[in-house]
């Protein structure tokens, strides 16, 4: 008995023992599940905000590659900054701080973004690699300055920068006699170094006499001996029959060469511009506005040219008005600059562009300053006077020009005078997007809303020897239009920022002869006002217009957003592309009738009377005069839409 009463007590004791581990277990694991459920959130919510914040990273880091495809354009896809000096988004495109510029792509709360892109990889071929960090940055709100936490994320793309063919267009009068004149000719620069031409021979500028002329399907053109490929091709434009190029020479490295008339060339073939010992191209201008020159960077910063002088435009320091021969170009004479440098010596300056056009030379020097040479009778140099040495009409010695403040300056544009009248002036863009102008406000081009004035070496014009503010915001490219048969000169800009202005944000003022601004009017009266905006069916104007579009004649022709091209201006051979009626007068912007899904990419409208636009499907498009067959569709039958050029499609690798 009592041993069964042991029994059942030691089984209920087990079974008690058995009870509370069970049920302590049992609380373990809920507590466990719990604290799991809610490390769960917790780790969910923490991987949720990392996400965000990395998403914001390389969205930031996203920005920065737009930002390198914007400087890339803007400097012939030629890195030119550096790992010391990266882009940023305050930064300009050699790295240097923009005065004034947001650091930040977002800067909100608590929460601020940015990026940096570090020196580019630059391989064969034109092969790039370039890596953009976004970085995020979680502020204090009691600080800015305290960052607690930061994400980044880097962002690789490799690229081939010359994938997209360039094109090039212009005319020349230096065959005088021929029907229609000739030099109205078109290129194209293949992405795998093969230049195409097609158009007037008569000055040897595709190849020799036994190719005739006109030649009316491009031709795979000759390159100078120890050259394979062509990495980028200069034509003058309106008024010289000449084609230059920068190519990589077997033993010299990068040279330039020239063929045509004009700069003392014969049109007997290339020939090499005579850089010093050693040296090499890096940039290149060639002008033809009546005023044949052309300028090169060389690889010891410097700017030297050949050409025309008359006005003392190249910048030499002489008052020789002789062609300097393409095989012993000079100096320009920055180390002489007067005005110089705001600060330092004028001898320590180095070239970073060159710009020259007409009766103008100007570069952008080493200190982001614009110095400039040339016709100054109308203080159209902006150097605070209308001093010359030349002729009552111009300045040999560069000078710089005084944009006030002295603003980083990055881009130069200019007017340009006829059969001796003075040219309206020059242009300069700087960092923040402003754009100012000094000289004489001829064809209402200083938009100070007068039309008379009094200018000793100008007439009846009021005239501006330091630059002039014309506009305030965030202006990101400039048109120089020019005006065939005329002095006139009108002048448009590009306003990226659409929550500012709510329109094409293409701004333009100026001559409008043919109605080349767009503004509803031909009227013979030149309108000095700044002109406002010019409606383009309610799209916005791309800001990443190809160089060649930087001059256009008799016209202006632009891409928008969606790739859709509009045009205004001289239609006398349907250069404008729209299928309209033939006159010189449209004072509307209409949409150029590209093939059905074409987009345009770039333009090249320096011809007075044809132009040529690029498509995104590879496909080069002319319109417009066809008389020297200019549009290389095969006729010498004018266009007034766009016909397809006929490269070799077989040759050409995009």
């Amino acid at each position: 008995m009592i041993t069964h009463m042991k029994h059942k007590h030691t089984m209920r004791l087990k079974e008690q023992a058995f009870a509370l581990p069970t049920i302590l277990l049992a609380s373990v694991i809920m507590l466990i599940v719990l604290l799991s459920a809610v490390t769960a959130v917790t780790s969910s919510s923490s991987l949720l905000s990392s996400q965000y914040y990395n998403q914001l990273a390389r969205e930031a880091a996203e920005a920065g590659l737009a930002n390198v495809k914007i400087c890339m354009q803007a400097t012939n896809y030629t890195p030119t900054w550096t790992d010391a000096n990266p882009l940023k988004p305050d930064r300009d495109c050699t790295g240097v701080n923009n005065n004034g510029a947001d650091p930040y792509v977002i800067n909100n709360g608590n929460i601020r973004t940015t990026f940096t892109v570090g020196q580019a990889q630059v391989g064969s071929a034109g092969a790039i690699r370039v890596v953009s960090t976004g970085i995020v940055q979680l502020v204090r709100s009691s600080s800015a300055s305290s960052v607690w936490r930061t994400f980044k994320v880097s962002v690789a793309q490799e690229s081939r920068y010359n994938d997209t063919p360039q094109i090039a267009s212009g005319a020349g009068w230096k065959a005088p006699g021929a029907p229609g004149y000739q030099g109205h000719n078109g290129y194209m620069l293949a992405s795998n170094g093969t230049l195409y031409g097609w158009g007037d021979n008569a000055s040897g500028q595709l190849g020799d006499s036994s190719l005739g002329t006109p030649i009316t399907k491009p031709i795979k053109m000759a390159l100078p001996s120890g050259v394979a490929r062509v990495k980028r091709v200069f034509n003058s434009g309106q008024g010289a029959s000449i084609v230059c190029i920068i190519a990589t020479n077997d033993t010299l490295g990068d040279q330039a060469y020239c063929r045509g008339t004009g700069l003392g060339l014969s049109g007997a073939g290339w020939q090499r511009f005579g850089l010093g010992a050693g040296l090499t191209a890096k940039d290149m201008i060639v002008n033809g506005y009546g005023n044949d020159s052309a300028c090169v960077v060389a690889s010891d910063n410097q700017a030297y040219c050949v050409g025309d002088n008359t006005w003392g435009q190249l910048g030499f320091a002489t008052t020789s008005t002789a062609f300097v021969p393409l095989s012993s170009p000079s100096k320009f004479r920055l180390d002489l600059a007067s005005p110089g440098p705001v600060s330092g010596a004028a001898s320590s300056l180095t070239v970073l562009k060159v710009f020259n056009q007409d009766v103008f030379t100007c570069v952008i020097a080493s200190d982001n300053q614009a110095y400039c040479a040339g016709w100054n009778a109308g203080g159209q140099l902006g150097q605070g006077t209308q001093t010359t040495n030349i002729g009552g009409a111009s300045k040999s010695i560069p000078g710089r020009s005084i944009v006030p403040g002295a603003p980083i300056v990055t881009d130069i544009r200019f007017g340009y005078h006829y059969n001796g009248n003075p040219p309206p002036g020059v242009f300069y863009q700087i960092s923040n997007g402003n754009v100012y102008m000094s000289g004489v406000n001829k064809a209402g081009t200083a938009g100070d809303n007068s039309t008379t004035g009094s200018c000793a070496g100008a007439g009846t014009y009021t005239c501006y020897s330091t630059p002039r503010q014309l506009t305030s915001g965030n202006y990101t490219k400039m048109i120089s239009v020019g005006e065939g048969g005329g002095p006139n000169q009108s002048i448009c800009i590009v306003n990226d920022n659409s929550v500012l202005i709510a329109n094409s944000g293409l701004w333009c003022m100026g001559s409008r002869t043919y109605g080349q601004v767009g503004l509803g009017t031909c009227s013979a009266v030149l309108q000095p006002a700044w002109a406002g905006a010019s409606n383009v069916n309610s799209q916005r104007v791309t800001s990443s217009l190809n160089l060649e579009a930087g001059y256009q004649m008799n016209s202006v022709m632009v891409i928008t957003s969606l790739g859709d091209v509009y045009a205004a201006g001289d239609n006398s051979y349907g250069k404008l592309g729209t299928g309209t009626a033939l006159t010189q007068c449209n004072s509307s912007f209409l949409k150029v009738q590209l093939p059905t899904g074409v987009r345009g990419v770039a333009i090249a409208n320096g011809d007075e009377y044809s132009a040529f636009i690029l498509g995104d499907n590879g496909k080069v498009y002319g319109v417009g005069r066809n008389n020297t067959g200019q549009l290389g569709d095969g006729t010498t039958t004018d266009r007034s839409t766009p016909v397809e050029v006929q490269v070799p499609r077989q040759e050409t690798l995009y």
